[in-house]
């Protein structure tokens, strides 16, 4: 990795730390801690027809190391879920698409985090 992708990365952990929080991916029967930064995102959302459609997104910044499940990282995908703890109260974000946005994407050209689109699907 070049010496600007690991300043960028540095600071991107820093970044997220400082601004983050605790969240709880999930995937399956599998659940891992990751520290996440979440965003509202506005989306205009195209479907077949044409139609445009305005869609807001809780998007969580994910740093692609930490999404580590066995000894595998892992690409975000529709269908997993985060869980938020929001005032005292765990909060579930469905991972899903956007339009012709996949689930997730990345927020560098480093490719060093992810940007997870969700949407909210309920409380524990």
């Amino acid at each position: 990795m070049p010496a600007f992708d690991d300043d960028f990365a540095a600071a991107d952990e820093m970044f997220a730390e400082s601004f983050g929080g605790t969240v709880t991916y999930v995937r399956g029967n599998s659940e891992i801690e990751v520290t996440a930064e979440a965003v509202l995102h506005d989306y205009e959302v195209t479907d077949h027809r044409g139609a445009i459609t305005p869609v807001r997104s809780r998007d969580f910044v994910i740093a692609v190391a930490a999404l580590v499940i066995g000894d595998e990282e892992i690409e975000p995908r529709g269908g997993d879920v985060i869980k938020e703890t929001i005032n005292g109260s765990i909060e579930r974000f469905q991972v899903m698409p956007l339009g012709d946005r996949q689930a997730a994407e990345h927020t560098d050209t480093s490719g060093t985090s992810w940007l997870i689109h969700t949407k909210h699907i309920g409380s524990e």
